[in-house]
């Protein structure tokens, strides 16, 4: 199996070069357990759903922490997780029926997984947001954008990664995110274990927190347009980052 999406390309040409200098004969034959689907003939479309999965994920505990000025309420987790739902349901319908990103069989198993991404980054920021106040949503973006998306290793492969992206991505949500993603629509779900376990570390860790933290909470900062708005503007450089 290829580590990287590139890896199945330049391998191949490396190997039939290699062959001609040596004036060997060689076949090389590339096996894929799923074909790729005919718009991502190189299974791009993964790699590239992962960021607007995690930027949506805390853009909505930040809109929702906006709306209701409180950074904790009765109503949070289920309104996030409802949130992760259907913006996940949004996605699938888009990548996989509209833009056929993945082939259509898989559209019932990447939907929860979707929903798991999402919804382990909002509530990843619900609770720094809680904790830090507007800070929290830079610390998110930071933490899951600014290390965790160079770190999944993307297209390129993990073992590509320098030393120190290749040593902090098992333990962020982006790196786990792709290979479940990844692993679950191309290779029948093997490989997935540990990307499972994690992000649903990152799922029910915070859930129990944000529980905790609206039975025990202390009064929050009065949370105004004008400290959102400096929280936002300072995330908008960072999310564009590769």
């Amino acid at each position: 199996m290829w580590f990287s999406t590139w890896t199945a390309v330049v391998g191949s040409g490396n190997f039939e070069e290699a062959a001609k200098k040596l004036r060997q004969p060689l076949h090389v034959e590339q096996y894929a357990p799923h074909p790729l689907a005919k718009k991502d003939p190189f299974g791009l479309v993964e790699s590239l759903m992962l960021v607007p999965l995690l930027v949506g994920g805390y853009m909505a505990a930040t809109m929702l922490r906006a709306t209701t000025g409180t950074s904790v309420g009765r109503w949070r987790l289920p309104a996030l997780t409802g949130f992760a739902v259907l913006a996940a349901l949004l996605v699938n319908v888009v990548v996989c029926t509209w833009l056929k990103g993945y082939p259509a069989q898989k559209f019932w198993i990447v939907w929860p997984i979707l929903a798991l991404i999402i919804a382990a980054v909002a509530l990843i920021a619900a609770v720094l947001q809680k904790l830090l106040g507007a800070a929290g949503t830079l610390v998110t973006v930071i933490v899951v954008m600014l290390f965790g998306n160079p770190s999944s290793g993307g297209a390129n492969g993990v073992p590509y990664l320098p030393a120190f992206w290749h040593a902090i991505g098992p333990y962020l949500p982006p790196r786990n995110a792709y290979i479940l993603l990844r692993n679950t629509i191309y290779f029948d779900g093997h490989g997935t274990t540990q990307a499972l376990i994690v992000l649903l570390l990152y799922l029910v860790v915070p859930a129990v927190a944000l529980v905790l933290l609206y039975r025990f909470r202390t009064p929050d900062s009065p949370v105004t347009p004008e400290t959102e708005a400096e929280a936002t503007a300072l995330t908008v450089p960072v999310t564009g980052l590769p």
